[in-house]
């Protein structure tokens, strides 16, 4: 049973869905847990059209990659 705080939104048009979001911009984001099974800032990143990946240490350094690759997807 549906609480109020759950209402229906109407779909989104598939036209527009597409639109906004581009394979080219598409990613895999695997972290790295530690041992205590706490999360860490750390793991691995895959840009799935052109398949280049990289490890990041920080999530200063996982923007950084997003940014320099979203850069270079605008000339595909």
């Amino acid at each position: 049973m549906k609480t109020p705080k759950h209402k229906r939104r109407e779909p989104v048009s598939p036209v527009s869905l597409d639109a906004l979001l581009s394979p080219q911009w598409a990613f895999v984001v695997q972290f790295r847990a530690v041992p205590e099974g706490r999360v860490y800032a750390a793991g691995r990143v895959e840009h799935l059209v052109s398949g280049r990946t990289t490890h990041f240490q920080s999530l200063q350094e996982l923007t950084t990659y997003f940014e320099a690759e979203l850069q270079t997807s605008e000339g595909l």
